[in-house]
C-alpha cells in the first residue's frame, strides 16, 4: 500500500486557507446567481402579470433616440375651474359659483341622485385642480424614470388652459413642447388631447364622426359627441407621423354609434395609408368586452388599418377599465400598416397597462380621483408602448 504523502502544519494550513476561500468565492457566486434570477423573475412578474393588485414596473426606454414611446390615457374630468360658454360644465366649478340661478337650475334637473348632489356640492377650486394635475402627473412620470412618454393621447380634457396647466406646472421640464386640443361639440366640454416632445410638422385639424340614425333626436345628440382630433409630428428622424386621438360615445348611447366611429376612423386610415402617411391612432373607444366579443369591432374591423394594442401585444394584461368586476380594454392603440414609413417598428412586449401604486385599490383596479379623501386619480389605467426609429 503507497503511504500518504507528509504534510506539514504550515502546508495544512496553506491548503485549508486555500480550500476555504475557493469555498467562499463559490458561495458568493452562488447567491449572486440566485438573486439575479429572482430580481429578473420579479421584474418579469410584475411587467406583464397584471392579474392581481401588483404596481407594473417603471417601464424604461433606451436613453438614446433609438426608440420612441406612445402613451393612451383617459383623465378622467380633468376641468377648469371657469364656465366655459355653451359647455354644461357647472358640476366642475368651485362652491362659491354654485348660488347662480343658471347654475341652481342646470342642478336640480339631473335625474340621478349620486350626480345631482355632486353637481351641487362640488368644491371644484383651484386646491382641487392642483391636486388633481400632480395626481396625473405622478402617474405619467412613472414611466421611463419620471420623464414620461414620448406622445401621450389623452381623453375628458375641457380645454387648451387646462391641458397648459399640466405640461407647465406638473411637467415642467420633461420637453413637452407640443400642446393640441381643438373644441369639439361636446355638451360637457370635454375633448381629445395631445401633448408631445416632438414638434408639429403641419396644421392639426378635428374630424366631427357623421353619424346616422333613424330617430332624428337621438341623431342630435350623437352630432353632440367628441371628434377625432388629428395631429402631424415631426420625429427625429426626419420622418412624419400621424396621430389620431378619438373618444367615442359611451356605453350610454347606442352601439351602432361606436360602430360608425370605428368604421370612420378605420376608412381614414386606410385612406391615409393609401397615401404613403405613417398613422398610430387612439384613444378611449367605449367599446366594453361584451359588446366586442358580439361585433369585433376591433377584432375584425378596426384591425383591418393596423394592429390593435391589446391583440399584437400586453398579453398578459385584463384590460384598461374594470365595471362590476368586467375588465374591458376601453382604452387601446393603433398601429398603422405603413407604420414603416416613419421608421418605425412597434415592439409589440412593450405594450403595458400601466398600474401606479396611487392609482390601483388593493383589488388592483383603478384608483378613481377622490377629492375628499385626497387620493386616486382616474377611472381608466393608461396604455403604454415603444417603437423602434430608424433613419
Amino acid at each position: 500500500m503507497s503511504k500518504l504523502p507528509f504534510i506539514s502544519s504550515v502546508d495544512y494550513r496553506f491548503y485549508m486557507e486555500k480550500i476555504h476561500n475557493s469555498f467562499k468565492i463559490l458561495l458568493v457566486f452562488l447567491i449572486a446567481v440566485s438573486f439575479n434570477a429572482c430580481s429578473s423573475r420579479a421584474t418579469n412578474e410584475n411587467s406583464l402579470n397584471t392579474k392581481g393588485p401588483t404596481p407594473s414596473i417603471r417601464l424604461t426606454k433606451s436613453t438614446a433616440q433609438t426608440e420612441i414611446s406612445v402613451m393612451q390615457f383617459n383623465v378622467e374630468n380633468l376641468f377648469d375651474a371657469e364656465h366655459d360658454i355653451g359647455t354644461e360644465d357647472y358640476t366642475n366649478l368651485p362652491l362659491s359659483e354654485k348660488n347662480k340661478p343658471e347654475i341652481q337650475k342646470f342642478c336640480s334637473e339631473i335625474k340621478i341622485p349620486f350626480y345631482k348632489q355632486e353637481c351641487f356640492e362640488k368644491d371644484w377650486n383651484n386646491d382641487a385642480i392642483k391636486f388633481k394635475l400632480s395626481q396625473l402627473a405622478k402617474t405619467i412620470k412613472y414611466i421611463e424614470d419620471g420623464s414620461g412618454a414620448d406622445i401621450i393621447l389623452f381623453e375628458e380634457v375641457e380645454n387648451i388652459k387646462i391641458l397648459n396647466r399640466l405640461a407647465d406646472e406638473e411637467l415642467q421640464g420633461l420637453g413637452y413642447q407640443t400642446r393640441v386640443l381643438i373644441e369639439g361639440p361636446d355638451t360637457r366640454g370635454i375633448d381629445p388631447a395631445l401633448i408631445s416632445k416632438f414638434p408639429l410638422s403641419r396644421k392639426p385639424l378635428l374630424h366631427i364622426i357623421p353619424y346616422q340614425d333613424s330617430d332624428p333626436e337621438r341623431l342630435k345628440s350623437a352630432f353632440k359627441s367628441r371628434g377625432i382630433l388629428e395631429v402631424h409630428l415631426e420625429l427625429p428622424n426626419g420622418k412624419e407621423l400621424t396621430v389620431m386621438v378619438g373618444h367615442f360615445p359611451s356605453q350610454a348611447n347606442p352601439t351602432e354609434w361606436r360602430g360608425q366611429a370605428v368604421q370612420f376612423l378605420k376608412n381614414k386610415m386606410l385612406e391615409y395609408e393609401a397615401q404613403g402617411r405613417a398613422v398610430i391612432a387612439g384613444g378611449d373607444f367605449n367599446i366594453v368586452e361584451e359588446e366586442e366579443q358580439a361585433s369585433n369591432y376591433l377584432s375584425k374591423e378596426l384591425s383591418q388599418a393596423g394592429g390593435i394594442s391589446h391583440l399584437v401585444g400586453c398579453e398578459h394584461c385584463q384590460g384598461t377599465h374594470n365595471h362590476k368586476g368586467q375588465w374591458s380594454f376601453l382604452d387601446i392603440l393603433v398601429f398603422g400598416n405603413n407604420i414603416e414609413r416613419a421608421g418605425l417598428e412597434l415592439i409589440p412586449d412593450s405594450i403595458e397597462v400601466v398600474k401606479a401604486p396611487h392609482h390601483m385599490k388593493k383589488n388592483g383596479t383603478p384608483l378613481r380621483f377622490d377629492l375628499q379623501k385626497r387620493e386616486g386619480v382616474a377611472d381608466h389605467f393608461p396604455l403604454y408602448s415603444r417603437l423602434k426609429i430608424k433613419k
